[in-house]
């Protein structure tokens, strides 16, 4: 066994060698001859010997299995044996198999651990990028079917309490014809989207709500709000709940994807249960829950429509702990003179401020609006438009320059000559004013 070449190089050793065959430092140490013949070893080993090289003369078992010598390099010394077949395999083997004692054999039979962890982490990852690509597709899907500048589709599912069909309030939100007050029924929801869409700029016929049911079901979903239940709990019901109404969605043959909102209006129980009621962007999904005994359609209407607004982006712009409108952003007219009564509620905001500390439900949908700063969470207005729309102005730019006379300022005086962008295109009547009256305070207790 050839451990070490001369110092001089391999050329000499080269002759010396049986075969002649030029050796290649890296296959060190290697094996020049191998025979049964104990003198001819010891010859060949002299004569390598003389050249200066370093020569080991070894001797092994006959069976193969126990060779000293690698079984896949026959050169080269076996310092271990294959994990899975017991061949004896060199450090060049180790080395092919990055590390892992198993012989080539093996691992062409796909026996190589490691091989198969490469393999196992590359599915994993191509089942990730799948993943990633499928999320942003459904994502930009998802933004498309709400897309403010075309139309979005929408449907209502109805379900009703078992027993409970035959409640005047279902009768009355689903009745859409010239007798009944407009803005009371469910029907009226997307063309009162549109009107609102279209005041904002967008197209006439912005949204489209198709009605489905009533169904007698038993509505169970799962709990969100029950403090007994652990957070890890609360959490997989949060992913389960929008999963559990669209199941029933299927059930009746109507498939939740097909829609950018898709809104569950329950009928059951008796009172005041709009708190009950849930609506989220993610999933764009809006459950209302309306009492049987409900007697005001105008504001269950409301309520669907509310929820229908989170599906779209909005939120709550009432106090969570009053449950009244916050000033400015959740009335109509902040700035009117007075102030109150308002004439309109805000989407968001739910009832209508009568005074400081009153307000009153809506009894029809005509009497609600969209603010401006809900229209820029939907995407129908920049966010520093609806900003503008809530700091205006008190001084017009002439107002801020200085006089003439060195360190003399012009007075400040209102400016009522410098519309904000948009806001002269727009019906003067169904749009709030963008800038105030000449002397028009804000609400005495407002922030």
């Amino acid at each position: 066994m050839l451990v070490r070449l001369p110092p001089g190089g391999g050329a000499a050793v080269q002759k010396a060698l049986p075969g002649g065959r030029p050796v290649d430092r890296r296959e060190l140490p290697m094996i020049t001859r191998i025979t049964s013949d104990h003198a001819s070893a010891t010859e060949t080993a002299d004569r390598l010997r003389a050249t200066g090289a370093v020569v080991l003369v070894t001797e092994e078992p006959a069976e193969d299995r126990s060779s000293a010598f690698c079984g896949d390099h026959p050169h080269r010394m076996a310092p271990t044996t294959c994990l899975r077949c017991g061949t004896p395999i060199c450090d060049r083997c180790l080395l092919d198999a990055q590390g892992e004692e198993i012989c080539a054999r093996c691992a062409r039979k796909g026996h190589s651990r490691v091989r198969n962890t490469r393999l196992r982490q590359l599915f994993v990852i191509f089942l990730f990028a799948v993943f990633v690509y499928e999320v942003v597709a459904w994502v930009a899907a998802d933004e498309a079917r709400v897309d403010p500048g075309s139309t979005v589709r929408a449907v209502i599912i109805q379900l009703v309490e078992p027993g409970g069909l035959d409640a005047p309030i279902i009768r009355r939100l689903n009745q859409h014809d010239s007798g009944v007050a407009a803005g009371t029924s469910l029907l009226d929801i997307g063309p009162w989207y549109s009107r609102e869409r279209a005041r904002y700029g967008g197209p006439e016929q912005w949204m489209k709500v198709e009605l489905r049911g009533p169904w007698q079901v038993d509505v169970r979903p799962p709990p969100l709000d029950d403090p007994k239940i652990p957070a890890w709990r609360l959490l997989y019901n949060a992913w389960q709940w929008p999963r559990y109404f669209h199941a029933i969605a299927a059930d009746y043959g109507i498939d939740a994807g097909d829609f950018g909102v898709r809104a569950y209006v329950i009928y059951g129980g008796k009172g005041d249960m709009a708190a009950d009621s849930r609506g989220s962007e993610k999933g764009r999904i809006a459950v209302s829950w309306i009492p049987l005994d409900e007697q005001n359609p105008g504001y269950a209407a409301l309520t669907v429509a509310h929820e229908m607004g989170h599906a779209l982006g909005a939120f709550d712009r009432y106090s969570p702990d009053s449950y009244q409108a916050l000033h400015p952003e959740g009335y109509v007219e902040p700035f009117a003179q007075p102030l109150y009564p308002q004439r309109f509620a805000e989407l968001m905001a739910v009832d209508i401020p009568t005074s400081l500390r009153s307000e009153r439900e809506v009894t029809s949908m005509d009497e609600v609006r969209i603010g401006h700063r809900t229209a820029a969470e939907m995407g129908w207005i920049a966010r520093e438009q609806a900003d503008l729309f809530y700091s205006p102005p008190t001084q017009g730019p002439l107002d801020r320059l200085p006089s003439r006379e060195v360190g003399e300022i012009v007075p400040a005086r209102p400016n009522h000559e410098q519309p904000i962008e948009g806001g002269s295109d727009l019906d003067p009547v169904e749009v709030l004013p963008l800038l105030p009256e000449p002397e028009a305070p804000a609400s005495p207790e407002a922030p």
